[in-house]
């Protein structure tokens, strides 16, 4: 398994080497590293193991020597003499929006800071705008990220979610001593964060799992539950079952509050024929058939309005990750991707996709390789070229193009007119005021030329707040002209919201999902996007990408 401690500290590393001023390959040594060890997946210890640490890409025979110290002991001799000479408490400054490490230096050096609660008090008593460099507009912006971290604290991405969850079931599935597992709580209900990992576990007894898992944990137990933290923090708690109660516990742990109040209530006023008691309970469905309920499923436990809904029957057939049939919004070594044009069809392929839209950078982009013109034409015939030779996948020409400060496309008419598709999303002047950014998203949406509104609000989760926007008009200005806009699936995004989603289906307009995949291995984000899809309670008929390459040709394409 990845050790994501063992990341933290080398990405730690690397910023305090920044901020001390060392050499900049040293410090991006360190960050290359911990990135590479993140993408691939790399178990460090089993690499040790097998003496094998040494011939990873990217990992020196100094970094060999600091992993292997830590593998050993736990810490990194050089990241403990370093914390003592400069604060890690910065590490967490210059995460903060308009502080990276240069500032994170300066604003210690001038002015003492050293904290999050230490910065946001030079923000809140005017005295950062005072400093060289910034100014009254940047200082509300420190300070409005600072809210947002802190409001943000004790969450974890799905990605981390994801990994510590499926490790945790695998020990539980391979114990010989659990009988059954599942994940349940805000992750199997599909929370865009989650602060708690929860499992339902059948076992006999508990103290045979507390004796296995008691070599990696700090476990906590009381009342058949057990409790303790990950290696990335996160906190877990596993219910221990038996065979008869196993399926309500699964149940009652995966609503949350309003929703199993919302059921407490309607089952009060139901008129059961007969009671059955848990022995008889052997499914989910079993529970909700025997209370005159449509199933529910797990991701749509979150109100009232579901169960409303089950009671006349009207919970749709929610989209399945089968469904999907073609894999668009995905970026190529063309502009700021990691693989070819050829390696990322071919993985699509390999998926089970029937077709692929490239949809590299436009040319404002300059900081992405965003494409010129020239270079416009040059993908073409790549893609045509391609085409050729590959049987099993169509690959599509598309583009990410910007939407400028005045809401025009980036490129041409004559230019835009060649793509198969435009994915239209803002990636600059994100502090526009609202009606100025609105009005922007709006007339971009209106150019003949928009197939697609990416990453809507611009939100990255845990790290910035979405940009001022009426995303409400938005939606309804799409719905108005047969837009589309995506659901980005990428975990730092999950953009469009659920809750958007849901308004979005009932203003009748489709919708995409998309990974927005710089590597073929992130292309399998589009998953996490089928689940925020069924959570705004989507089928496959109201996503465009689960049309087969036929109808997408006709539908999409052409229109």
């Amino acid at each position: 398994m990845t050790d994501n401690k063992l990341i933290k500290i080398l990405k730690n590393i690397a910023i305090l080497l920044e901020i001390n001023g060392d050499n900049p390959f040293k410090f991006r040594a360190y960050s290359a590293a911990a990135d590479m060890l993140e993408d691939e997946q790399i178990d460090v210890a089993e690499e040790f193991a097998n003496g094998t640490l040494s011939s990873i890409k990217s990992i020196g025979p100094a970094l060999t020597t600091k992993i292997a110290e830590y593998i050993e002991t736990g810490k990194i001799a050089f990241y403990e003499e370093l914390i003592s000479e400069i604060p890690e408490s910065l590490v967490d400054i210059t995460k903060i929006s308009q502080i990276g490490p240069k500032r994170a230096k300066l604003i210690w050096d001038k002015l003492g800071i050293t904290t999050i609660d230490d910065l946001q008090k030079v923000c809140e008593n005017d005295t950062l705008s005072k400093l060289k460099g910034f100014s009254a507009k940047s200082q509300e912006l420190v300070l409005n990220s600072i809210y947002h971290k802190k409001a943000s604290k004790g969450l974890h991405l799905q990605s981390v979610a994801i990994t510590e969850a499926e490790e945790l079931l695998r020990i539980l599935h391979t114990s010989g001593i659990v009988k059954r597992a599942e994940i349940t709580g805000s992750y199997r209900r599909f929370s865009e964060t989650v602060d708690l990992i929860e499992f339902v576990a059948e076992a006999n007894s508990a103290d045979e799992l507390v004796t296995l898992l008691a070599t990696k944990y700090d476990l906590k137990t009381e009342n058949e539950i057990i409790s303790f933290n990950t290696k990335s923090e996160l906190p877990a708690k596993i219910y221990i079952c038996n065979q008869e109660n196993y399926i309500q516990i699964l149940h009652e742990t995966t609503g949350n509050e309003q929703y199993l109040n919302a059921l407490d209530i309607y089952c009060d006023s139901f008129e059961q024929p007969s009671v059955t008691d848990d022995s008889e309970i052997i499914s989910e469905e079993n529970i909700y058939r025997n209370i005159g309920l449509q199933f529910i499923p797990p991701e749509l436990r979150e109100s009232g309005k579901a169960i409303a809904a089950a009671k006349d029957g009207l919970i749709p057939e929610l989209i399945q990750p089968a469904d999907l049939k073609g894999m668009l919004h995905v970026h190529t070594n063309w502009s700021d991707g990691k693989h070819t044009i050829e390696e990322m069809a071919l993985s699509a392929k390999a998926m089970g996709f029937e077709y692929i839209a490239i949809c590299d950078h436009s040319r404002t982009a300059g900081y992405a390789g965003g494409l010129s013109i020239e270079r416009v034409h040059e993908q073409m015939k790549e893609i045509d070229r391609i085409n050729v030779q590959i049987d099993g996948i169509k690959i599509l020409k598309g583009i990410e193009s910007d939407i400028l400060p005045d809401g025009s496309l980036d490129y041409p008419d004559d230019i835009l007119g060649l793509f198969d598709i435009v994915v239209a999303s803002v990636h600059s002047n994100f502090n526009m005021k609202q009606t100025e950014m609105t009005r922007r998203i709006v007339y971009a949406l209106m150019s003949p030329y928009t197939t697609i509104l990416g990453h809507p609000t611009g939100r990255l989760l845990l790290a910035r707040d979405a940009y001022e926007i009426d995303i409400r008009e938005v939606i309804d200005a799409a719905a108005d002209l047969g837009k589309v806009i995506e659901i980005n699936a990428n975990p730092y995004r999950l953009d469009l919201t659920w809750e958007n989603v849901i308004y979005a289906k009932e203003k009748g307009m489709k919708l995409a999902i998309n990974p927005d995949s710089h590597r073929h291995d992130t292309m399998k984000d589009i998953y996490i996007g089928v689940k925020a899809a069924r959570k705004g309670w989507l089928t496959k008929e109201d996503v465009i990408n689960c049309l087969s390459l036929d109808d997408f040709m006709q539908k999409i394409v052409k229109k």
